[in-house]
Order: structure tokens, then C-alpha cells, then sequence
């Protein structure tokens, strides 16, 4: 008997009553077992004899056996012995044997309605366990959870399946069809434990705790989310867990605190009552349970504690799991090492205490192990840490470039060039081919949020862009059609207005009038002082004859008028200001009484000064979590909203115009003969291939990475150098002859050129101070 494949999309409860199910299930299985020929006669004894093996090497034979076994039962199509493949199931993944298991799927994934739900279960979770990827068999374990959800006796069944599927979210599994069953059958468990004063294991719980709430934050969860039966089956499981933790393991402590922190965000109207109570008991159980958690642990947990910030309980707990995190750097995988990065970027205090040690850990890595999915989160990552991260994402960007971005999706290529874009790290070659794909992969049909981020990213690498290719036109055409900013925070509206100054107005021209209608939504009170400043840039750089823009424009000057007293403009956005009102014809657009404020607070003549300004950043967290929830059914972490400095201002287009095609020149292919040296193990950190090119006129950093090229903005914000990782390469500190600890500063010495730039910025350090510095490097 088949599931019927018309049935897949029925999210609904069994069809029969599960009362006659039950009755019906247990004689089907009686008249299986008491015929003479039937299924179970032979795979019965190669199933028994696989049961006694005890390593994989002795289960060769038996698993061979076993496969003829089924391949004669599916010839001769006859009745299913659910118990007996339950039993195969499991003992092959303990054992690991994916082709056994691969077999058993084959076969088994048309009979799964003959099976009970213990039986689809350790199916299930023994396939996942050991990556099987029939996405027919997982698909009809989806639409068995859908229409015999009851067959599941206990929440153990429960908790395995959705395990499983749990790592099907990007599949297209109907995985939270699946869950709606899952979810009413896991409450009733709740409730008839709670009813009869037992308590269901805090194993189960955690798990589909963790599971559950991996949907949740899902764009395919989304209905389950806002449902009655999501909100009290989590509701339960707070209630049940609490009175067990004293006995829960470590790794049951880890997932329900990653389960309660995702849930934390995702059900406001439980965190008072609900949630807050048991983060709170979490917190202290970290704390006295911390010498037994595992790396992996530890990652999850520090993820968590990034997600719920401001808990009093957590802020004794967290320094205890950031020195556990300090201590298991070396020892984390590259999914470890991604998911600590992004709890550094996530949170300030997690960032202030580990930010500079995973950046160095990432550098020390080999970062050809890493899969494409980590690549991106790291790169993301690096971005949101700023000066510190650079280093690292210059030597990540090489590694996705080696790789020809292989293995990355579209929205994880709209992400990576975001993080080049954010941080301002030029591979020129790599932004190339981002683009170019980009064009070519419908990127227009993403999520808004996502073409947003593209828009901006592209109209920041845009003037760096070759200006003889179409690719850069073609995407430019594509995302302007999707109208990222319709719907928009105000936010991106603003960071739309300014891409809009950097694209030529034969693209942009027709997409003004959209834009501006846009605007006459956003209330200027709602704006920052940058998004304002953003906004009247973009707005400056109109060139068409638009209905609304002369009001538009009017209306948002006042907004700055009414500003300028007592408000702080940093000097990034005072340039932003001095280059849209130094335009006599948008000065005339406006009072006397408003030109003069502007002008004395600028302290400009109107004049036309069409010169563009960089911006910074102010794109939302949108991701993520992807990969995150990051643990597990993770998304990546999205962009957050940035908060200006008191005076960014770096200038992106220095030198990209006197340099297009960077990376093929004259003069740096003469660094290149000099300064480049091959490592003898290709199995190590791409860090010993990293030089700084002192020979480049661009105004940052320009970095060698084997034979390419990558231009770095180096931010001048800061009085202390410290907050650049590429700065200290340019720095040879005193260090003992048998210290090895990672110092990239180890380079070169400084060119004049950067040497007299670093002595001008440092103008505040001491006289003594810059000789001992010059006399260091001089040598």
C-alpha cells in the first residue's frame, strides 16, 4: 500500500480515526508475519545476521546479503515487515553503511503507510544521519507526518523525525507541512505527560525543542509560527524543561539554550512569562556546567547568548563560556569557527573580548577545508568587525575567487559582495565575477531585501568596475526593475537614494519617479542625521525632469534646517552635505532663510562641485539567521544596521580610476617579482602568500595575494592604528626569537610614501614616539 502522491500538500490529520488505525496496523502486521512466503521470510535472516555485527568492516558480508534480500523482495513486490527494516535501519547507521541505507530507502519509501511510526522514525534519523539525499524518501516520510502523525507513540518518534527533516529546510521537502503534524502530536505527548504527573525525557524535548524553532525561523515556517499550537507547544516545553535540567547533559543544556534564544525573538508575547524564567535557569546551568561542554557546544551556546542580550543572569555567565570559547579556537571546525564569528559581530561585549582572536584564528586556518556556506558566513562576518576583519577577508576572498565561487547560491554571492562592498576590500577580479553572475541568475527575483542589498552593493563597487564590460549594466538593469525600495524601511530607501548617485542616469533616469514617490512616504523625522544626509545626496545627483522632486527635496531640507542646531553631523556626512548644496540650481529651489543656515553651517558658496562621496553602510540584519538559526539549519547572518562614526570619511574612489584593470600593471607586477613567496606545503594558511604593495598610488592598503591585486580602504577615523589589521603588517614589532604566536606584522617595512601618510595621521602621538617608530622601520 503507497501513499498516494495527490495527497503531498494535505497538511490536515489522518484521514481514518486514529482509533481504527491503531486496530487496523497491528493486523496487518499478524497476517504478515503468519504467511508462509512473505517479505520477512527473506530478509529476516540477513537482518539478524547484520544485528550481531559489531563494526563495519564484519557488516560487509551481511549488508550484501541483505541488499539481494530487497532487491528480491521489490521483484516479487511482496508484503513489508515494517519491524524488520526498523531494525536494518538503525543498525546501519550505526555502523555508517550509506548504501545499505540508500537500498533501504528505495524500498522502503512507497510502503511507509504499511509501517508503524517507530519504524519511519529510525528510518529516518539512521538516512540523515549518514547524508542520504532521496529526497522521494524524506518526502513521503513529510507526507506520512502530515496524515498518520498519531502513529508516533511517544515524543522520542517525535523528536527523531523532525531531527531529520530538519536538515531538509532547503530542500524542497514540504518539511513544514510535516511539522504541523509533528507539532499537535508532540502536544498531546506534553499534555498527557503533564496529565498523568510523568515527565517526558529532556532529551526529546531539547531536541525537537531545537528543531521546531529551526522552522520557525524560516520563511516556510512562518504560518506554523503565527498558529495557536506553535505558541503552546513551546509554552509546554519551557514548562516541562525547567524541573530537569539538573539531570540534562551538557549537550541537551546547549540545544535548549539555542532553542530558547531563537524563540526569544520569534514569540515576544512569551518572554516575560515564558521564556525570560528559563533563560535565566539556562544561564546558571552554563555557568556550573561549563568544564563539560564540547567545542561544538560551545559555539552553539555562545550563538545564543549573542541572540539574547541584556539578560542579568547572562552577563555572569557569559565571561565563564568566553573563556571557554578562547580556549577551543584551535580546536573548532570551520562551522565552529563561522558561528563564533558571527556571535563576535553580533554582539558587542562577545566582539570586544574575542573579535581580534578569531580574526587571527581565521588567518591561521587553511581555509581550502572550508565549505562555500562557511566562506560566506565568515566573510559577513569579517565585514561587520571593520578594521580588524580585513586582513582576514582579503585572504577569504582570495580562497572564494581560487574556487571560482563555486558552491555559493545567488544570495550568498549578493552577500559576499555586500561584506567586499562594507568593508571596502576592492578584489577586483572576484567583484567581477560576482557580478557577472549576478546578471546572468535572475538576481532581480530574490527577496526584496536581498536586491536591495545587491543595489547597494553594486552602486559602491560600480566607478571600480571596467567601464568597456555589460555586465555591470545588465544586473544594474535587472535590479533597478525589481524596485527594491517599494515596501522598504526608511533606512533602505535612503541607501537606494545614494546608489542612485553613483549609477549614470541613462540607467537610473526612468526609475526617478518610483523613488521619489517612495520618499513621499518616509517621514523626515523618523531619519538619522545620515540617512538625511544619504537621502539629500542622492537626491542632488537627479539630473531628469521628475514630478515631486523639487517638493521632495524641499521638504527634506527643512527636516536638516530645523537640525542644525544641537545635533552632531560627523564630517563623512558634512562632505555628503557641501557636495549636494554646493549646486546653484537646488539652492535656488529653497528660501533665503534656509540657504543661509546651510551655507554658514557648511560654511560653502553655492558652486557646482559634482564629485561623489562614499558612504557608509546602513543596511538592517536581514539573515538570517541563516544558516542561523546558525545552528544548524543555518542561514547566514544578515546585515546589520550600522551606527556612523564621528568622522568616517574614506575616499573608496582614490585611485580606482587611475587604476582600472588593477592587478595587471606595470608597477605592481614589479612588486610582485620581489615580494612574493610561494609556501613549499599547499596545505597551509594563504597568510604567508599575503604582502602589502608599497609601489601602488592608491590612497589604502593595497594588498598582493599570490598574483592578485586587492585595494583596502584603511580607515582614518581612528587615532590608534590598532583597529586596522593591515596596518600592523606594515609594522615590525620586537618579538623573542622563539615566540609563535600568529604577528602578520612581520612584513615589510613602510614605504616613504606610507610612511610620511601614517606620521600625518598619527598627529597626536608624541614626538618620541614617532622616531622610535621611524628608526624601527628604517631598519
Amino acid at each position: 500500500m503507497a501513499i498516494d502522491p495527490v495527497d503531498v500538500e494535505v497538511p490536515s490529520g489522518p484521514k481514518r480515526p486514529p482509533k481504527e488505525r491503531k486496530q487496523s496496523q497491528p493486523k496487518q502486521y499478524n497476517h504478515q508475519k503468519s504467511g508462509s512466503g512473505g517479505c520477512h521470510s527473506r530478509i529476516r535472516k540477513p537482518v539478524l545476521a547484520l544485528c550481531k555485527v559489531t563494526n563495519a568492516a564484519a557488516a560487509a558480508q551481511p549488508a550484501k546479503n541483505l541488499k539481494a534480500a530487497l532487491l528480491e523482495a521489490e521483484q516479487g513486490n511482496e508484503p513489508v515487515d515494517g519491524g524488520l527494516l526498523g531494525m536494518a535501519a538503525a543498525q546501519a547507521g550505526r555502523l555508517g553503511l550509506k548504501d545499505l541505507l540508500n537500498t533501504l530507502c528505495a524500498y522502503s519509501w512507497p510502503r511507509l503507510s504499511c509501517c508503524g511510526g517507530r519504524e519511519v522514525a529510525e528510518l529516518a534519523a539512521a538516512a540523515s544521519k549518514c547524508g542520504c539525499d532521496d529526497d522521494r524518501f524524506f518526502g513521503f516520510v513529510a507526507v506520512y507526518c502530515c496524515q498518520y502523525a498519531d502513529a508516533f507513540g511517544c515524543l522520542r518518534d517525535v523528536a527523531l523525525v523532525a531531527t531529520a527533516l530538519t536538515r531538509k529546510l532547503d530542500s524542497k521537502v514540504d518539511v513544514a507541512s510535516a511539522f504541523h503534524g509533528l507539532t499537535m502530536v508532540a502536544l498531546k505527548h506534553l499534555n498527557n505527560s503533564r496529565a498523568s504527573h510523568t515527565q517526558c525525557p529532556i532529551r526529546d524535548i531539547a531536541e525537537f525543542f531545537y528543531s521546531l524553532v529551526n522552522l520557525l525561523g524560516t520563511s516556510s515556517g512562518t504560518a506554523l509560527c503565527a498558529s495557536d499550537v506553535a505558541r503552546d507547544v513551546i509554552v509546554a516545553m519551557a514548562t516541562s524543561v525547567r524541573p530537569q535540567l539538573h539531570k540534562a547533559s551538557a549537550q541537551d543544556i546547549a540545544k535548549t539554550t539555542g532553542a530558547a534564544s531563537m524563540a526569544w525573538t520569534l514569540f515576544s508575547q512569551l518572554q516575560d512569562q515564558v521564556l525570560m524564567p528559563l533563560l535565566q535557569e539556562l544561564a546558571q546551568a552554563v555557568r556550573f556546567r561549563h568544564t563539560d561542554f564540547n567545542a561544538q557546544d560551545v559555539a552553539h551556546l555562545s550563538v545564543a547568548f549573542a541572540k539574547v542580550d541584556g539578560i542579568p543572569d547572562f552577563s555572569t555567565s557569559l565571561p565563564v563560556l568566553l573563556d571557554k570559547v578562547l580556549d577551543n579556537l584551535a580546536v573548532f571546525s570551520s562551522k565552529d569557527l563561522s558561528l563564533v564569528s558571527w556571535a563576535a559581530s553580533r554582539s558587542q561585549y562577545i566582539g570586544e573580548r574575542c573579535s581580534g582572536h578569531v580574526t587571527k584564528e581565521v588567518m591561521r586556518r587553511d581555509l581550502s577545508a572550508f565549505s562555500a556556506q562557511d566562506l560566506c558566513m565568515l566573510a559577513q562576518c569579517l565585514a561587520k568587525m571593520g578594521g580588524r576583519g580585513k586582513a582576514a577577508l582579503c585572504l577569504v576572498a582570495g580562497q572564494v575567487f581560487a574556487r571560482q565561487a563555486q558552491g555559493l547560491n545567488t544570495t550568498d554571492k549578493v552577500l559576499f559582495l555586500w561584506a567586499l562592498a562594507k568593508c571596502k576590500v576592492m578584489h577586483l577580479a572576484l567583484c567581477r565575477l560576482i557580478v557577472r553572475d549576478l546578471a546572468v541568475e535572475n538576481c532581480g527575483s530574490l527577496p526584496r531585501d536581498k536586491v536591495g542589498l545587491a543595489f547597494w552593493s553594486l552602486a559602491v563597487v560600480w566607478s571600480s568596475l571596467p567601464n568597456g564590460e555589460t555586465w555591470r549594466e545588465m544586473l544594474a538593469t535587472s535590479l533597478l526593475a525589481a524596485q527594491p525600495w517599494l515596501m522598504a524601511p526608511a533606512y533602505e530607501v535612503t541607501n537606494a537614494a545614494w546608489a542612485f548617485s553613483q549609477l549614470p542616469p541613462s540607467l537610473s533616469g526612468r526609475s526617478w519617479p518610483s523613488l521619489l514617490q517612495t520618499m513621499s512616504w518616509v517621514q523626515p523625522k523618523q531619519l538619522s542625521e545620515h540617512e538625511l544626509c544619504n537621502l539629500l545626496f542622492g537626491l542632488s545627483s537627479c539630473t531628469v525632469q521628475v514630478a515631486m522632486f523639487e517638493e521632495t527635496f524641499v521638504r527634506f531640507s527643512g527636516e536638516l534646517v530645523a537640525r542644525l542646531d544641537g545635533r552632531y553631523f560627523s564630517e563623512h556626512d558634512r562632505r555628503l552635505l557641501v557636495s549636494a548644496f554646493s549646486k546653484q540650481a537646488l539652492m535656488k529651489s529653497l528660501e533665503e532663510s534656509m540657504q543661509d543656515k546651510i551655507k554658514a553651517f557648511l560654511g560653502i558658496d553655492a558652486r557646482e562641485d559634482p564629485s561623489p562621496q562614499e558612504p557608509e553602510d546602513q543596511t538592517e540584519d536581514t539573515v538570517t539567521e541563516q544558516q542561523d538559526d546558525t545552528n544548524g539549519a543555518t542561514e547566514p547572518p544578515p546585515p546589520p544596521k550600522e551606527k556612523t562614526s564621528d568622522d568616517k570619511s574614506t575616499d573608496w574612489d582614490h585611485g580606482h580610476h587611475e587604476h582600472q584593470g588593477h592587478g595587471f600593471s606595470e608597477t605592481c607586477c614589479k612588486a610582485a617579482s620581489c615580494s612574493c613567496e610561494e609556501p613549499t606545503s599547499s596545505n597551509t594558511s594563504d597568510l604567508s602568500r599575503l604582502r602589502l604593495n608599497y609601489h601602488c598610488n592608491y590612497k589604502g592598503h593595497c594588498v598582493q595575494l599570490k598574483h592578485t591585486f586587492i585595494h583596502v580602504d584603511c580607515p582614518a577615523e581612528s587615532d590608534s592604528e590598532e583597529d586596522c589589521m593591515l596596518c600592523k603588517m606594515g609594522r615590525r614589532r620586537a618579538r623573542s626569537m622563539d615566540s609563535k604566536g600568529l604577528d602578520i606584522m612581520d612584513a615589510e617595512p613602510l614605504g616613504p610614501r606610507r610612511q610620511a601618510g601614517r606620521q600625518q595621521r598619527r598627529s597626536g602621538s608624541s614626538s618620541s614616539e614617532q622616531q622610535a617608530q621611524q628608526q624601527a622601520e628604517q631598519q
